[in-house]
């Protein structure tokens, strides 16, 4: 998650990275300006092939977010992306073990 949001992440921007330590999980948060304007849903992004931006033809395969989300429900944790235009933030949350 981390290596693709510098990796897509608007030039000379900044990444931002939260940490929120609750009773019963870490959220992690992820907030960039995209390179390319998003123009798809949160949803869409997620789906396996599906990039940010229709007109890339190089950089990946479009797999990153759908395997990310897999891995962290496999743990049983959550991957939510909410997308602005060209603001893109990732909400990750685990659930601690007690």
């Amino acid at each position: 998650m981390i290596s693709n949001t510098f990796k897509y992440a608007l030039k000379e921007s900044r990444v931002y990275l939260d940490i929120e330590d609750t009773e019963n999980e870490v959220v992690l948060i992820i907030k960039n300006v995209s390179a390319y304007e998003l123009n798809v849903t949160p949803d869409k992004l997620i789906e396996r092939f599906k990039r940010g931006d229709e007109s890339r033809t190089s950089d990946g395969s479009g797999l990153g977010l759908s395997i990310a989300k897999s891995l962290i429900e496999i743990q049983n944790g959550s991957l939510n992306i909410e997308i602005d235009g060209d603001f893109f933030k990732a909400i990750i949350k685990m659930p601690k073990l007690l």
